[in-house]
Order: C-alpha cells, then sequence, then structure tokens
C-alpha cells in the first residue's frame, strides 16, 4: 500500500577507528515516495548508501525492510534495491540487451522472466530499438537511462539515484526526470534520491532528510519545510539548516 513504511534506518552509527561519519542517524522512507537526501560533502552520505547497498555493515544500529530486521543480513537487501551510480556503470562494448543479461544472471533471473522486464523498461525508458545498439554508440541521456534499466531488471522496491543528472544539459535533465517520475507512477517504484542539486529535491521529492554531522537533523514533507521556513527556496532551507549551531 503506497505510504507504508518500506525502509527504516534507527540511530545507525558507523566509524572508521575513532572517526565518527554517522551516529544515531534515524529516519524512515515511505513505499511508493520520492525521497531527497542531502548533505555536505563528505558528511556521510555515500556511507549510508554503502551500508544501504550490503557492502558496508553499521558499527551499531538497525535497518527494518517493512517489518523485517535485516541489519545482521544486509545482502538480503540487494534484491529489494536497485542502485544507479553517479559515472557510468556498464560495459561500454556491450550492447544494451547484454549488459542487462549480464545484470539479470547476477540474481538469477529466469530467460523468459528477462525478456518480458527488458521489453517492459526499454518502453517505459524510451530505449525500444536501441536493445541490440552498443553503449559506446549511445548519447549521455541515453546512457543515463541505461544505467537505470540496467538497475531495475530484477524489479527492485526501491532505486537509489546518486546525482544522477550530473553532467547532462538542463533539456537532458528535464528529459531524464520525466522518466524517472514515470518509474514512479507507473512502475511504483520508491525513490531515493541524493544529490548536490537541491533544485531537483525541491521540483520532484515528496520527504526530504538532512544530514548534518552524522546525524539526520531533519525529515520532513517539502510543504512543512516551507511552512516552517515562510516559503524559502529549498536552497536557502538547507543553508539555515547546516548554519544554524542550535540544530
Amino acid at each position: 500500500m503506497k505510504g507504508e513504511v518500506l525502509l527504516t534506518f534507527n540511530n545507525i552509527k558507523k566509524a572508521f577507528g575513532k572517526k565518527v561519519v554517522l551516529e544515531d542517524a534515524s529516519f524512515y522512507i515511505r513505499k511508493g515516495e520520492m525521497f531527497g537526501f542531502v548533505g555536505k560533502s563528505g558528511g556521510g552520505k555515500s556511507t549510508l548508501i554503502k551500508i544501504l547497498l550490503g557492502i558496508s555493515k553499521p558499527t551499531a544500529g538497525q535497518i527494518h525492510f517493512g517489518s523485517k530486521n535485516i541489519s545482521k543480513n544486509l545482502d538480503s537487501l540487494r534484491r529489494k534495491v536497485g542502485f544507479v551510480a553517479q559515472d557510468n556503470s556498464l560495459f561500454r562494448e556491450l550492447t544494451l540487451r547484454e549488459n542487462c543479461k549480464y545484470c539479470a544472471n547476477l540474481y538469477g533471473l529466469k530467460k523468459v522472466v528477462f525478456e518480458k522486464r527488458f521489453r517492459q523498461l526499454t518502453s517505459l525508458l524510451g530505449l525500444s530499438g536501441s536493445e541490440d545498439m552498443k553503449l559506446s554508440t549511445f548519447s549521455g541521456g541515453m546512457v543515463k537511462r541505461a544505467n537505470i534499466l540496467a538497475s531495475l531488471i530484477h524489479n527492485p522496491e526501491i532505486l537509489i539515484l546518486d546525482e544522477p543528472t550530473v553532467g547532462l544539459d538542463s533539456m537532458l535533465r528535464d528529459n531524464l526526470w520525466k522518466y524517472i517520475r514515470e518509474l514512479n507512477e507507473k512502475e511504483h517504484i520508491t525513490i531515493f534520491l541524493v544529490t548536490h542539486l537541491l533544485d531537483e529535491i525541491e521540483e520532484n521529492c515528496n520527504r526530504v532528510g538532512i544530514l548534518k554531522n552524522g546525524k539526520v537533523v531533519a525529515f520532513s514533507e517539502m510543504k512543512d519545510y516551507k511552512k516552517a521556513y515562510h516559503d524559502m527556496e529549498f536552497k536557502e532551507i538547507f543553508k539555515e539548516v547546516m548554519t544554524n549551531e542550535n540544530i
């Protein structure tokens, strides 16, 4: 059901020796929403993503997917999560179909399941007709969409987008966001967006979490931020939060 809590972080701590990167980070993401996550560079966002992807384990705290505590078995979360990195992570000398088959094999998808999913996603992401073209022939916007397609081939419930529009001009940015919104609305994919482009957060996200000094100091609906800060633009709200010593 849309709106129910899908993913919960409870008091997540991550320390590398004496250096604490995350401390008591707590927030939740609802099923079907577009959740934005922001903070200063080097502030712990990437560490939190690595924990969510099962690449790193938290020093303390728990992660729940629905009602299930998966903190001690983060590998089980990988089938439920898709991840699109800032840079291209596919093989440029392989075709789109070959790249996606490779990803499908990693998840053990049967051929008939792959073919159906691949047709659905190429259509939805505007890549029909490009299935057997090498990625090296794709435009920048097509490469971004190809990476999104590959990350969704195993039908995850949540998609993490790390700076999805970096390097794209304004027209390609708008075009990519059209496809991301369609994924959210038609495929009911929950979106977890990490970006420093705060205008994209403001335009597209239902709720936003702000990470400061290793803690999530705020996570609320955009309209509530606007109400609390007298209808300021979100980039100004973010600046206020980051510079306010009482927060």
